[in-house]
């Protein structure tokens, strides 16, 4: 560790950041996808920190969540949920979403309101 590092950052899990729908959106926005096959609305999250996925998993509620070996290539951990489930979620994400995936959020609910 770093001289100073553990003074100027107390990484104890009293003072740990508390996680929260914004910080998911962030991880959502750098991590995550929005798609729709034609016929039912797709968002999900890949990534290669277990941790990390399970912690969004926790702050969202739902959805399915599966590890993928890809030898030798590092593990992958993925969530998703798809269909009507998509809509609760995408609204609480949307207020904290860039443009790009904001606009992909709001073409999706549009889609879910006209089926």
């Amino acid at each position: 560790m770093p001289r100073g590092f553990g003074k100027a950052f107390n990484f104890t899990k009293k003072n740990t950041m508390h996680r929260s729908i914004e910080w998911a959106a962030g991880l959502f926005e750098g991590e995550g996808y929005i798609t729709n096959n034609g016929k039912y609305p797709k968002v999900g999250l890949t990534m290669t920190d277990e941790d990390v996925v399970r912690e969004f998993v926790k702050i969202i509620g739902v959805g399915s969540y599966r590890v993928r070996d890809r030898f030798p290539n590092k593990t992958q951990y993925e969530w998703q949920v798809t269909g009507s489930k998509c809509k609760g979620i995408l609204e609480n994400l949307l207020p904290y979403l860039g443009n790009r995936r904001a606009y992909k959020a709001l073409n999706i609910l549009d889609n879910l309101e006209l089926a």
